[in-house]
């Protein structure tokens, strides 16, 4: 029985003391959780500086191609939406400036038909109007083609543009005339200075300035005179401006046209009565000729 007593107070004791050791476990384990607690938070804060001012540097270097690319990308893009902008805008600049000219071209054309309506031709005189259609102004001849419908025009009929004489009908077919130019080399127009009143043959040489032919002498001519029709020959009457003398270079006198003709684009068909036919002028060319 003694022994058994005495087991039981030290089951006691041992109790006692487990129960002791097993508290100071419990608050050992609270005080380490919370130390390491507070270790990890110190640990984790500086690694993450670390790792902060390592790859932040990194970071910045890796991402510099990135935002090169990227401005590239934006750059091209602006310069592609610019491009298309600047090319809507060419177009409808071009699109402004053809309907500018075509204004113009109006405008022009409804000058040009005024000043043939008001047109006044000399007493006895008929004229038409027309459209050039087409020119030939090659080294072999200088002509033009007219459009002149149902109009009853013949050979020989003068043609003026801007007031001057610019040539004459060589051929009719159908609704179209076919004009000799002044500049032809088989035009040949009795002419006269009108300031000094000297005579002679405007002769085309298939270049933009025909010569005067078959004058007695140069000294009363000079740069700037106005040439007028002479009436002899009996196809063209007298005093219808052609041009003035342009130049005056050892003895050859060039003339240029008071009508642009490469600028012409209608005519007038003038009939003043006169016969198609040129065998005065013929005559008076011959008669000059031996007279030279």
């Amino acid at each position: 029985m003694k022994r058994r007593g005495t087991l039981l107070i030290r089951i006691g004791e041992l109790k006692v003391l487990l129960r002791r050791v097993f508290i100071f476990i419990l608050f050992l384990a609270a005080f380490l959780f919370i130390l390491l607690s507070r270790v990890d938070s110190l640990i984790v804060d500086t690694a993450n500086k670390v790792v902060m001012n390592v790859t932040g540097p990194v970071m910045q270097v890796v991402e510099l191609p990135s935002r090169f690319i990227h401005r590239i990308y934006t750059y091209f893009y602006d310069i592609g939406h610019i491009y298309a902008d600047n090319r809507a805008l060419r177009f409808e600049n071009k699109q402004m400036l053809m309907l500018q000219n075509k204004v113009r071209t109006l405008e022009v054309e409804n000058q040009l038909l005024e000043r043939l309506l008001n047109y006044v031709p000399p007493e006895g005189a008929t004229f038409m109007s027309a459209k050039i259609i087409a020119e030939s102004g090659d080294s072999f001849t200088h002509t033009l083609l007219v459009y002149i419908g149902d109009e009853a025009v013949q050979k020989g009929q003068i043609v003026l543009g801007d007031e001057s004489v610019i040539g004459r009908i060589d051929k009719v077919s159908g609704h179209y005339a076919k004009v000799i130019l002044v500049t032809d080399i088989n035009s040949k127009i009795p002419v006269v200075v009108e300031r000094t009143r000297v005579r002679g043959i405007l002769s085309g040489n298939n270049t933009a300035m025909p010569q005067l032919l078959f004058t007695r002498s140069t000294s009363d001519i000079q740069e700037g005179d106005v040439i007028v029709t002479s009436g002899v020959g009996g196809m063209f009457p007298s005093g219808l401006p052609i041009g003035f003398v342009s130049s005056i270079t050892n003895g050859e006198i060039s003339v240029e046209t008071m009508a642009d003709i490469s600028r012409v684009e209608y005519v007038r068909i003038v009939d003043y009565g006169l016969s198609a036919e040129n065998t005065e002028l013929n005559d008076f060319l011959d008669s000059t000729a031996d007279a030279r």
